[in-house]
C-alpha cells in the first residue's frame, strides 16, 4: 500500500525530464490537441529557465510604438538589455536593432479603509531592424 498518495509515479518523472515541449503536456492532461511548436531549450535560453520575457505589454502606447516597429514586454526585474536582445532575437526569428528599459515603480493603492499597494514591474521597449515584425504582437 502506497504512503504518499500525492507522488507521481517514476515514469511520469522520466518523461517529462525529456519532453520537447511545454503545451505537449498539460494538453494530454485536458485531451486537447494543442502542441507548442517551440522546443524547451529555445524558449529557456542559456538561463535554463523562463528568466527573461513574462508577455507581450499591451496598453494604448504600445499599440501606437507597433506602428513604428517596436514591441512592448514584461520582463523579471533583473534581466539586461542583452539578455532581452538575445530571447526576442531566438524565439521569433528576427534582429533587434535596439532595447529600452523602464523601471515602473509600486503604487499605493487604498481599498476602503486597508491600505495596499499595486505592484511595480519592468517593461522592455523592443525596436526592430527594417523588414522585421512578430505576428503573435499584432493579433
Amino acid at each position: 500500500m502506497k504512503l504518499n498518495i500525492f507522488n507521481k509515479k517514476e515514469t511520469d518523472k522520466k518523461k517529462n525530464a525529456h519532453d520537447e515541449t511545454v503545451v505537449e503536456e498539460q494538453s494530454e492532461q485536458d485531451d486537447k490537441k494543442i502542441v507548442s511548436s517551440l522546443p524547451l531549450e529555445k524558449l529557456a535560453g542559456a538561463q535554463g529557465g523562463f528568466s527573461v520575457l513574462k508577455s507581450f505589454y499591451i496598453s494604448e502606447k504600445a499599440s501606437d510604438l507597433l506602428g513604428i516597429n517596436q514591441y512592448v514586454f514584461k520582463v523579471y526585474d533583473s534581466t539586461t538589455k542583452n539578455e532581452i536582445k538575445k530571447q526576442v532575437e531566438n524565439l521569433f526569428n528576427v534582429k533587434v536593432k535596439h532595447v529600452r528599459i523602464i523601471n515602473l515603480p509600486k503604487k499605493r493603492r487604498d481599498i476602503g479603509k486597508h491600505p495596499g499597494f499595486k505592484a511595480g514591474f519592468r517593461k522592455a521597449i523592443v525596436a526592430l531592424k527594417d523588414g522585421y515584425s512578430i505576428e503573435q504582437a499584432k493579433a
